[in-house]
């Protein structure tokens, strides 16, 4: 049976499906009564080979808890957000989504008790996620109907699956949900469609296959046998939401509507279609752009990947690894066996222990004390810590949406560019000043007038990728300090093939510009936060960039790092990497600057990030990168699984944590 799903999937994958859209279909697939095409003689199957439209962003909604910070700015429009069941070292970890809610199973019931109903669901908004009603009416308790006693409701509370999400109970007189799907092109988003739609009696609880399509709505809110007189309102009100995220060119919003006005249940994007039977015509040609842009089959080197990757896949798996930590710790040690500094024998010695041969120097190893060290190996092999909702931190552009809250804390975003429709599109992001066109034209000008720009790849790391765009006057730009005419700028923008996001050019605070001026130098700040509510600076130290560098602070390129005491802001005891043995740099080695001093603004620092780490409270490891500027600081990016750095100087709490997520994992414990 499994060897047969696993061909089916292979087969499917070479059909433009993903492994999270092949999984969705195989779960429709197996439920006979959904099989139907809609009116364009589209089937199911052909929409999901379709999916994701918006491959890097659709994780923005893909579920409940990842909506709500999407929309944190909308809080009216959500339901309330009460608990996250997870999973946390090997355990049921409940975790409390407001304040004032108790963090245990005693919490829940209480929370039970008061409401008197909640819902319940899987928080992803998966084709199988169902909802279940659970609450106490005065005297019992009761699940979907089924009266239970308190000590059963307290087991199955007990049993509910790792991302369990409870929330309000929406309750409204208008039983169809209303659902209004919007069309993004990058200039405004228009309505494609409107429906009604309704559970039938005789199916599960389940939003998508449960759904039958009722009406369709018109722009004024008639539907066959009625009229939503506040449609009007919702759709425009709707309109503005979706023109906050030009990222996703398609937004359908489910909606309950409720006395005071509406809830967003949920917002799909794509899987949506497959429960549609009644395409109008700006909805069919959408999808048939989808269908002429994307092949229906992958082509040869597609192919060869998506193979090699179930190879890598299996293999990792079996060994407890994510596959591409797995296929990193393969090429790390391929790539060691042809290191100049270490001899033959030290390789042996380091892989048969886990290590790279380079932390023999580093770290001091010996025969004697090299157990007391988290390995290279060891490492790769405990991610993930942080559970699923780590996708939110992996790019810029989704980490500028999801911490709206605390923009002031980021760098302002100003266009995003995205290959869509077989083309490269230049998008607006939050932070582009008014009059400012959608096009590299706008862009220059916006250049002109700011006179340097970040540009990085959306997803990436290490400084990979970076341009630093600069305006110098007249016509003259330049690219990585290299000079450019307009026609060279426009030709080398409109050159581009992948995403990237387009940035302030965050300048460095003027006392730390002194050590180095070329590079935004930064501060890596270690932060394990084990409740949810109680984050600790664990680890910091500050990064500086060399001329060896270029345009990045990379220690492995030749940067020098200084610890920082994670309590005062003093940096101190600088070094560098040499030939792979760290060495005492206390002066910087192009400036001659002694590297020296207190990190400014370092009481600022060490309030911000404890409160944003309780804010994104399901991530319990996480690696700020922080510019200290003039005014305050700026967070570059953050990390879920950063760089180990010299593991032996990190405190007894670091060790301790590490060590106990490594016995827990041998045990064979799910560690979120």
């Amino acid at each position: 049976m499994q060897a047969s799903k696993l061909i089916k999937s292979a087969a499917l994958l070479f059909r433009g499906f993903t492994f999270a859209t092949s999984d969705e279909w195989f779960y429709l697939d197996s439920i006979k009564k959904y099989k139907r095409k809609n009116n364009i003689g589209m089937s199911d199957k052909d929409i999901f080979s379709l999916l994701p439209f918006d491959s890097k962003f659709d994780k923005l909604f893909g579920d409940v808890i990842s909506m709500s910070y999407a929309l944190d700015k909308h809080p009216e429009l959500l339901p309330e957000q009460y608990y996250s069941l997870l999973t946390r070292d090997g355990e049921q970890f409940i975790l409390p989504l407001r304040s004032g809610l108790e963090q245990s199973l005693d919490g829940v019931m209480a929370l039970l008790r008061e409401k008197g109903g909640v819902s319940v669901r899987k928080a992803s908004n998966s084709v199988r996620t169902r909802e279940h009603t659970y609450g106490f009416d005065g005297s019992t308790f009761f699940a979907d109907g089924r009266e239970l006693g308190e000590d059963e409701m307290r087991r199955k509370l007990v049993s509910l699956p790792s991302g369990t999400i409870i929330t309000e109970l929406v309750r409204s007189d208008f039983a169809p949900t209303l659902h209004l799907a919007f069309l993004n092109g990058g200039d405004g988003p228009e309505l494609m469609f409107s429906v009604l739609t309704d559970v039938q009696k005789d199916a599960p609880q389940n939003w998508y296959t449960a759904n039958r399509e009722l009406s369709a709505v018109d722009g004024a809110g008639n539907y066959d046998g009625g009229r939503i007189d506040t449609f009007p309102a919702i759709a425009e009100q709707l309109r503005s939401v979706a023109a906050e995220f030009g990222e996703l060119e398609y937004m359908n919003f489910a909606v309950r509507l409720t006395d005071g006005g509406f809830k967003i249940m949920r917002v799909d994007t794509g899987a949506d279609l497959t429960y549609l039977e009644h395409f109008n015509e700006k909805t069919a040609e959408f999808i048939r752009l989808k269908r002429q842009t994307k092949p229906r089959f992958v082509g040869f080197r597609r192919a060869m990947t998506i193979i090699d990757r179930y190879l890598w896949s299996f293999r990792a798996k079996r060994r407890g690894f994510m596959d591409y930590m797995y296929r990193g710790w393969k090429k790390a040690l391929r790539e060691d066996w042809h290191d100049k500094y270490t001899t033959l024998a030290e390789k042996r010695w380091a892989h048969k222990r886990g290590f790279l041969s380079f932390r023999i120097r580093q770290y001091g190893l010996t025969e004697e004390n090299y157990r007391d060290c988290l390995s290279d190996r060891d490492y790769k092999w405990l991610r993930p810590l942080n559970n699923e909702y780590r996708k939110l931190l992996w790019d810029k552009v989704t980490l500028r949406y999801c911490l709206d809250k605390y923009s002031r804390c980021l760098p302002e975003y100003y266009y995003h560019l995205v290959p869509r429709n077989g083309r490269m599109q230049l998008l607006k992001m939050p932070d582009c000043p008014e009059g400012y066109a959608r096009d590299f034209e706008g862009l220059l000008a916006l250049l002109r007038e700011k006179k340097l720009l970040a540009m990085k790849p959306t997803v990436g790391s290490h400084g990979i990728g970076f341009y630093k765009l600069g305006y110098l006057g007249g016509r003259h730009y330049t690219v990585n300090g290299e000079d450019k005419d307009e026609a060279g700028m426009l030709e080398f923008l409109s050159g581009l093939d992948d995403y990237y996001n387009i940035s302030e050019y965050i300048v460095m605070h003027r006392d730390l510009r002194k050590i180095y001026s070329e590079v935004a130098c930064t501060v890596r700040i270690m932060v394990i936060n084990r409740r949810g509510s109680d984050p600790v600076i664990e680890n910091a130290y500050f990064r500086i960039g060399t001329k060896s560098t270029g345009f990045t602070d990379n220690i492995g390129s030749g940067g020098v790092f200084a610890y920082v005491d994670e309590k005062t802001g003093l940096f101190h005891d600088a070094e560098i990497i040499k030939e792979h043995i760290i060495t005492p740099c206390p002066t910087h080695p192009d400036t001659g600057v002694k590297i020296e001093g207190t990190l400014p603004h370092w009481d600022e620092v060490t309030e911000m990030i404890p409160e944003l780490c309780r804010y994104i409270s399901p991530l319990e490891y996480l690696g700020f990168d922080v510019v200290i500027t003039d005014a305050g600081f700026n967070i570059l990016e953050i990390n879920t699984h950063q760089d180990l750095h010299r593991y032996p100087t990190y405190n007894e709490n670091v060790h301790a944590y590490f060590m106990h997520k490594l016995e827990l994992k041998r045990q064979g414990k799910k560690l979120c």
